[in-house]
């Protein structure tokens, strides 16, 4: 037991007033109480820290200033100042103010929401799904999904295949195969290895098919006309003579203006998207012959007037340097167009009513995505780097431009390039791993994918190190079960304290890293390894083992379904229940 007396001769000059700091206990201790007077007519330096803070008012009043916010807080008043918030505390009595601060270095997770949307970028149905499109954005959705499910929220996920791009048609063009066909196979083929990755989603859309999402698209495009938020004009577009067709999307290959790479208008290198009228070296990506140009009348979106109206909400996001790098660049470009319709006669996408107008895929996107902006839900959307500008930039700001209460997705979780073995996955060189026909342990590779996920630079994938990885993987979890067949059998006695404070932070970690906000795989998935390490290296000591395994398994659910479920058992428990504190199931020694 440690009692105070404090002496005003004992308290100290500090952050402009003065504070008595109790003796510490520890080099690190978990709480930091200090007691505090302002004399009359003082303040508090305004300040900012990472821990939490509390201030209990004793006797006096003040005025608090929280960041931009600004009270009256009288004797008896508790304040919670949240991490890296700007404070200071004015005395504005005539007595001197005595409060109490307390705070703790602890990390705080973030409030999660009743309910959530999680929305995945579609795959394109021009091939089957990849380990390159798994470890994007929908392994993240389902971990996020699986996670937050768990946690007893409603949660909503959603997605579906990208059936109007013109790369669709292109393929299978080059395969001799009919278009419509060919994108129903692929489309079986993708089902097939969300299937097979254990992937689901509460609903996943076929826009071909359904005439509901059609209407819904082409009255939004009409909308778009009569608000005038789209403009008619002239442009020349680029034209392959020879094929007698518009050069659009897949039909062009060109380079970047900005940075000179490869391009068919979104390029993968910087991010930023060009009209095809502004690619460079344009040529045919058919016959290869040097584009032409032919004037049409279109419709395009002039993006730079609405960005201003989303500058506060992307501030707000989590975003990695790359792409904070990309909307810079964008806001600072001074004439950026979006073409939004274009002639063509493959059929492939959705026509503008009495026109030969195609609607552009990823005006189509934006139509779709308008139900998520207006709904007050939790949103967090999962997509690429190469998506991102999209994504980000036009499609928010032309549903703003539409509806001033569309919002931005609460959260996004973005991903860079996973590469094969050192080079990018690519169909036409067959060097790509099929997410419908992997045939090694799908838990392990999904824990694998996690690990090296390329969430802000690129990463690899190799067959051999997936391979190590899956084999040493495998025989910790066989001795883990092993381990927590044994321990079944045994009596439940009080556990070490140690190890409730062990099974507690870890999970406190994962609640951080797998908040929609905070979401980071890497570091989640490097902290359930943690724990498998520290429950291998545990002495066999009873019931402090059977927690560390009870909360390995709780933990091991999101990423890994299956082993969890056999983990839970060899230890002869039911299904997952997330615990935020240990102790409440496991008495304490």
């Amino acid at each position: 037991m440690q009692i105070s007396r404090l002496k005003y001769s004992q308290f100290n000059e500090s952050y402009g007033i003065f504070c008595s700091f109790l003796p510490r206990l520890s080099d690190r201790d978990g709480l930091y109480p200090t007691f505090c007077r302002i004399l009359r007519g003082g303040n508090t330096i305004a300040h900012t820290h990472f821990e939490p803070e509390l201030f209990y008012i004793v006797s006096g009043c003040g005025l608090m200033t929280i960041d931009d916010e600004t009270e009256k807080v009288y004797a008896g008043d508790l304040i919670r100042i949240p991490s890296l918030s700007s404070h200071k505390l004015k005395n504005i009595g005539i007595e001197d103010l005595i409060f109490l601060s307390v705070y703790s270095e602890d990390t705080e997770t973030p409030l999660l929401p009743t309910s959530v949307i999680i929305t995945s970028a579609p795959p394109t149905p021009n091939g089957p799904l990849h380990l390159g499109h798994i470890s994007g954005p929908y392994l993240a959705s389902d971990i996020l999904a699986r996670y937050l499910r768990l946690r007893s929220l409603n949660v909503y996920s959603h997605s579906g295949t990208d059936d109007h791009q013109n790369y669709i048609h292109e393929k299978a063009n080059s395969l001799r195969i009919a278009p419509e066909n060919f994108r129903k196979q692929m489309r079986s083929r993708i089902q097939n290895g969300f299937a097979t990755m254990r992937i689901t989603f509460n609903e996943f859309i076929e826009p071909k098919t359904d005439s509901d999402y059609q209407n819904k698209i082409l009255d939004f495009a009409q909308r778009a006309i009569e608000l005038k938020v789209i403009e008619k004009e002239f442009v020349e577009l680029p034209y392959c003579t020879y094929c007698d067709e518009t050069l659009i999307d897949s039909r062009i290959n060109g380079s970047c203006p900005f940075c000179k790479e490869a391009s068919h208008g979104i390029c993968e290198n910087c991010g930023i998207v060009v009209p095809p009228y502004d690619l460079k070296n344009a040529t045919c990506s058919r016959c290869n012959s040097p584009a032409d140009k032919k004037t049409f009348s279109v419709y395009t979106f002039e993006l730079n007037k609405y960005l201003p109206a989303i500058q506060k909400e992307l501030s707000q996001l989590s975003l990695c340097p790359r792409l904070q790098d990309l909307i810079k660049h964008a806001r600072s470009m001074n004439h950026l167009k979006i073409l939004l319709t274009y002639p063509d006669i493959s059929g492939q996408g959705l026509t503008l009513p009495g026109s030969n107008q195609i609607l552009h895929a990823w005006f189509e996107m934006a139509a779709h995505y308008e139900q998520f902006a207006l709904n007050q839900t939790f949103w967090v959307h999962c997509f690429g780097f190469d998506n991102s500008f999209y994504y980000l930039l036009f499609i928010p700001a032309l549903l703003r431009a539409i509806s001033p209460q569309a919002k931005l997705p609460n959260a996004v979780i973005t991903n860079d390039f996973l590469q094969l073995e050192g080079l990018k996955f690519s169909t036409s060189r067959k060097h790509a791993v099929w997410a419908d026909e992997f045939s090694g342990n799908i838990d392990h590779l999904r824990m694998y994918l996690s690990f090296y996920r390329p969430s802000i630079f690129a990463s690899d994938f190799s067959n051999e190190k997936f391979q190590h990885f899956s084999l040493d993987l495998e025989k910790q979890l066989q001795h883990l079960n092993q381990r927590a067949q044994i321990v079944a059998k045994q009596k439940l006695e009080r556990v070490s304290p140690q190890k409730i404070i062990d099974c507690n932070r870890i999970t406190r970690d994962m609640e951080f890293f797998l908040s929609p906000t905070h979401f980071d795989l890497r570091r989640a998935s490097r902290q359930l390894f943690s724990l498998i390490d520290l429950t291998l290296q545990a002495k066999r000591t009873g019931s402090s083992e059977r927690l560390m395994l009870h909360t390995l398994a709780t933990l091991m659910s999101p990423f890994m379904p299956k082993e969890s479920k056999n983990l839970f058992d060899s230890l002869e428990e039911n299904s997952p229940i997330w615990v935020k504190d240990w102790s409440k199931i496991y008495a304490i020694i």
